[in-house]
């Protein structure tokens, strides 16, 4: 079984097109590649009828797990409340808004079949012509991030902070992951590579969102980053305890 984990925060005007455009896309690709699916949803302290939509998906369909907190946590939080959820031996992320194509799920699966790693990562930034619909602003924020990582950490991976990917569930459980917001990508891919675990990435596009509006705090996030970068370096360089 592989388990999907959409964390969900006011994502409502996301949720009501599910039916249309996430779950036939999933069923197909479970007809193709003959696996499993669980889809886990984690609401985040929604203050719009996230929950309600959600939950009324559960109806008609049996493979559907809604997991609720009570208050807004932030991304990293809910992902790691799905994860402790989660059944599947393979785990995929994705945002709400699938900003990142479900379609794109099948490439995970042919990457982790051929390949075998810890964890295959969708990257916008492996060909030409995948971030199109991004946002100026966006885009330069987004390469200055991963510019640093990638500098930080040496290798030959282009893009850090997406949620998009595949992960054996067994290497994240083994995992202490401290982010509770939108930089927990950051964090498991870099300790997935410090740690010597196989990371290998695909090309997929990053498409605008369609629905609702994005619930980055720019500000939170940037120093959330900031302190993700220093715990690299010291993690990696001085060779002390992530902290």
């Amino acid at each position: 079984m592989i388990s999907i984990i959409f964390p969900l925060y006011n994502e409502r005007d996301n949720v009501v097109h599910y039916n249309a455009d996430l779950f036939p896309i999933i069923d197909e690709i479970s007809k193709k590649t003959g696996e499993r699916f669980e889809f886990i949803f984690v609401d985040d302290g929604s203050s719009d009828d996230t929950v309600e939509q959600v939950n009324a998906l559960t109806r008609t369909r049996s493979d559907i797990k809604v997991l609720v907190h009570q208050k807004n946590s932030g991304m990293g939080t809910a992902i790691k409340t799905g994860l402790g959820a989660s059944l599947g031996e393979l785990v995929i992320t994705m945002d709400a808004d699938l900003t990142f194509r479900p379609v794109d799920v099948e490439k995970l699966i042919e990457k982790y079949r051929e390949t075998n790693a810890d964890c295959i990562s969708g990257s916008p930034y492996l060909e030409k012509g995948l971030m199109e619909e991004v946002t100026p602003f966006r885009l330069f924020m987004s390469k200055s991030v991963n510019f640093l990582y990638r500098m930080l950490l040496g290798n030959g991976i282009t893009c850090v902070s997406p949620i998009f990917r595949l992960y054996r569930r067994s290497v994240l459980m083994e995992m202490n992951i401290s982010s509770r917001n939108f930089e927990i990508n950051a964090e498991i891919i870099s300790k997935l590579l410090i740690g010597g675990k196989k990371v290998v990435e695909i090309p997929v596009p990053l498409l605008k969102r369609k629905y609702g509006e994005s619930k980055i705090n720019l500000k939170k996030e940037i120093k959330n980053y900031i302190l993700l970068l220093y715990r690299i370096f010291r993690t990696k360089y001085l060779h002390q305890e992530w902290k």
